[in-house]
């Protein structure tokens, strides 16, 4: 038998969603400010290379986000995540560095 959730719901306070169909980067780096927790997907069928990048100077310089390892965050298939970001006035976007085929949908909510 399913199970039902009673009580109220968070709803999220910003949904920045769109698609890849071609190399290039996300919505320009003013409007994805983010601050706390925020989840991060990417799914459809495709053959892509999509990277997280954050950049701490107004979208001057954008970093690759890494992995605890230390290894680079890019995805080659649908993933969802959710990350945590101490600092106030980081600026995030998804970089689609490689595209073949299919199509890349996104979204960064918080």
């Amino acid at each position: 038998m399913g199970q039902s959730i009673a009580g109220n719901r968070d709803e999220a306070k910003a949904v920045y969603a769109g698609t890849f169909t071609a190399t290039g980067a996300s919505y320009p780096a003013q409007r994805m400010a983010l601050r706390g927790k925020f989840n991060v997907s990417l799914w459809g069928t495709f053959v892509a290379t999509v990277a997280l990048e954050r950049s701490f100077d107004g979208g001057t310089t954008w970093l690759n986000c890494t992995r605890p390892d230390g290894t680079a965050n890019a995805f080659t298939a649908p993933v969802s995540l959710v990350c945590d970001e101490p600092e106030t006035g980081v600026l995030y976007r998804l970089n689609c560095s490689a595209f073949t085929s299919g199509t890349v949908n996104w979204r960064i909510s918080q």
